[in-house]
């Protein structure tokens, strides 16, 4: 049974139960990937700070490793499969529940079902991709009593991808951002301990972060790896030890399997995988502040960058084809605010010309950044979620 027949299933059987009353000290999360993202540092913030709630979190991997590092640091929270009757009947009681992706229950009986996602709009999909793909966001309005989000235009432009009612939207930020905020004097130092090797030894330390290719909405494995596989050509890599560069490449798990071979035992390119960060509980944000350039493509990554007020290339060898298969929700020429090569020897010169001049292209990004975020530049966005969502303050 597939993930989407699973959902649809779940959300019949509990849109039965809307009699049952709920309880007011209970809170479920649920993300994708499991213990990640918006919902993993909202979950840190009222943990830390309050022992009135009791704390739940539903696995859609039952098996996943990060249960017991989970488990460990926070021996309170209680830990179940989301496609269990003990995982059901959480979402059936709970007052609250916190998400970051599609998560099947019809808010009833005072519910709040508080949608974080996974990032601001990037490429197109829901109701605005392309092909006409559709998926479980046809129910986003129907499962969904309040979205977090960080201005008036990313409020538009979720409103044209998911057709939720724009009164559900709460600008509030994105509590993943109070991670990037909070650890930007230690970020160097925590990128360091996880790669085992020193990066203050180099000039200047990248993140190479692209998204996962799609042909017609399936997952495109050799389009992925190809893009990545273009940066190990000897001309680029000469490159990066002649200008002492650390290039840190976060790629898809799937692509990182790939690739590792490639680049093992280069002394400049290191490859940043989701289980050293999940052993930290950590998301990408928490060490986002050790990098002094961004290359990423059509990712939504670049917009919690953007906050930190430094370089980003867009690198897209495939453009094209990217456009044909899933397009850019926001216009892509004005909101990339950075150099867009699509050769590596253009990948260079751009990386180049930012290495010697962070500033240029500042008043570029700073108008983005400040379209994007009406809210949500500081380590506050945890703290509005839950005051103005969960403890109902709104002064």
């Amino acid at each position: 049974m597939n993930r989407v027949t699973k959902q649809l299933i779940a959300s019949r059987l509990l849109s039965l139960a809307n009699i049952l009353p709920k309880d007011e000290s209970r809170i479920v999360f649920y993300s994708t990937p499991d213990v990640s993202d918006n919902a993993l540092v909202l979950f840190k913030y009222i943990s830390d700070r309050t022992n009135e709630y009791e704390l739940v979190w539903l696995l859609h991997n039952p098996n996943s490793p990060v249960r017991n590092i989970l488990k460990e640091k926070y021996p309170e929270v209680k830990i179940l499969p989301l496609y269990s009757l003990s995982g059901l009947k959480e979402l059936l009681q709970a007052e609250f529940v916190i998400t970051t992706d599609v998560l099947p229950i019809t808010p009833h009986m005072g519910q709040r079902v508080i949608q974080l996602w996974h990032g601001l709009p990037g490429k197109k999909t829901g109701y605005e991709h392309p092909l006409g793909v559709r998926d479980l966001y046809l129910y986003m309005d129907r499962w969904t009593t309040d979205f977090v989000t960080t201005s008036e235009l990313v409020v538009g432009a979720f409103v044209r991808q998911f057709m939720i009612n724009p009164r559900k939207f709460r600008i509030l930020g994105q509590p993943r951002n109070d991670a990037l905020f909070d650890h930007l004097k230690d970020a160097k130092e925590v990128l360091s301990s996880i790669l085992g090797w020193d990066v203050e030894t180099y000039d200047h330390v990248v993140l190479y972060a692209p998204t996962y290719r799609y042909t017609s909405y399936l997952k495109d494995f050799q389009a992925s790896v190809n893009v990545v596989e273009s940066l190990f050509q000897k001309s680029f890599l000469d490159f990066l030890r002649r200008e002492n560069v650390l290039l840190v490449i976060k790629p898809h798990k799937l692509v990182a399997e790939a690739v590792k071979s490639k680049i093992k035992g280069n002394s400049n390119v290191a490859l940043l995988t989701d289980e050293p960060l999940q052993s930290h509980l950590f998301n990408i944000n928490d060490i986002m502040g050790a990098f002094d350039i961004m290359i990423t493509d059509y990712s939504s990554i670049f917009e919690d960058y953007i906050l930190l007020e430094r370089p980003i290339v867009f690198y897209l060898p495939d453009r094209e084809a990217l456009e044909q298969k899933s397009g850019f929700l926001l216009p892509y020429e004005f909101f990339a605010p950075g150099k867009k090569p699509e050769t590596v020897e253009n990948l260079k010169k751009a990386l180049i010309e930012y290495m010697n001049d962070p500033q240029m292209d500042a008043e570029w990004r700073e108008t983005v950044k400040n379209l994007l975020y009406e809210v949500g530049q500081d380590n506050k966005s945890s703290e509005r979620v839950y005051k103005h969502l969960i403890k109902g303050v709104y002064g």
